[in-house]
């Protein structure tokens, strides 16, 4: 059956460790638009967080973010399909969170808020410099997180924890905020492959959106594929016809793919993509 959605996860997936999108990779999207084919990032950030080497591709039209609790229009904005966690229930979540030394950002409306305070914290976690940059300039400061969320009123598309590294290897209070996100079971908690933990409602996920918007777009299951590296981008993987693992994969979405490929610095995603859709298109 002929692909006519292709979903993909952004950072270790169609992006290389340095952030960026190859030409190869580029120009196969590309041309998959030329062919009629959907390309749909799919990516644990907040719509705001979405580089432009991505929104700007020839073709897409459309993003799915916050690990699936929102689809965005890229053109106007406007958010399409949403399934967020909602104020009443998340901000007793936030109030045990504040004390600890953590990023616990919120994904609001397609914007990302951060503690004033918790700036300081990046130059501790245990990620590359562009996603040092990345974090730095996709947050909005506030005083209070949880003060702002109440007084916002808006319902919360996800929660993004961080985690400074200690000199010993260890993750400042990784394992309180494991036991606090387990008093909540409304809400459902996996990694972004940064040893970070995102929190979204339970029942949202890119394997849901992506359903989601193929059913907006007239799209089978069966006539999609996607592309993943981590525990985000497990249920993706399952829910499209064709799932796609990264060699630089976790295990897991390994194990949950039809096909694995070439790793995100070896152009795996645009391999994929030459050798299996275009040959049937």
């Amino acid at each position: 059956m002929a692909i006519k959605m292709i979903a993909f996860d952004l950072d270790g997936t169609a992006l290389d460790d340095k952030k960026t999108m190859t030409p190869r990779t580029k120009s196969a999207l590309e041309k998959a638009v030329e062919q009629g084919i959907e390309i749909v990032p799919a990516t644990g950030r907040a719509f705001c967080g979405v580089p432009e080497i991505v929104t700007s591709l020839k073709g897409v039209r459309y993003v799915l973010t916050s690990n699936g609790a929102a689809v965005y229009e890229i053109k106007t904005g406007k958010c399409i399909y949403e399934n967020n966690m909602p104020l009443a229930q998340t901000l007793p979540l936030m109030e045990k969170l504040e004390p600890l030394e953590i990023m616990a950002d919120a994904f609001v409306e397609g914007l990302c808020y951060m503690k004033k305070k918790n700036q300081r914290l990046i130059e501790r976690i245990d990620v590359s410099a562009e996603m040092k940059d990345y974090l730095v300039n996709s947050r909005i400061c506030v005083e209070n997180v949880t003060e702002f969320l109440r007084e916002k009123g808006a319902d919360i598309e996800k929660l993004s924890i961080l985690f400074a590294k200690n000199p010993d290897g260890t993750f400042q209070n990784k394992d309180e905020v494991i036991a606090i996100l387990k008093e909540f079971p409304e809400f459902i908690f996996v990694s972004g492959g940064l040893d970070n933990i995102e929190v979204t409602v339970k029942s949202a996920s890119k394997g849901d959106a992506v359903i989601k918007l193929g059913k907006i777009l007239n799209i089978r299951r069966e006539e999609i594929m996607a592309f993943g590296d981590s525990g985000n981008d497990l249920e993706m993987i399952r829910a499209a016809g064709v799932g796609v693992a990264m060699e630089n994969a976790e295990q897991e979405i390994k194990e949950a793919a039809d096909v694995i490929t070439r790793s995100n610095v070896e152009d795996g995603m645009a391999h994929t993509i030459e050798t299996m859709v275009f040959t049937v298109h």
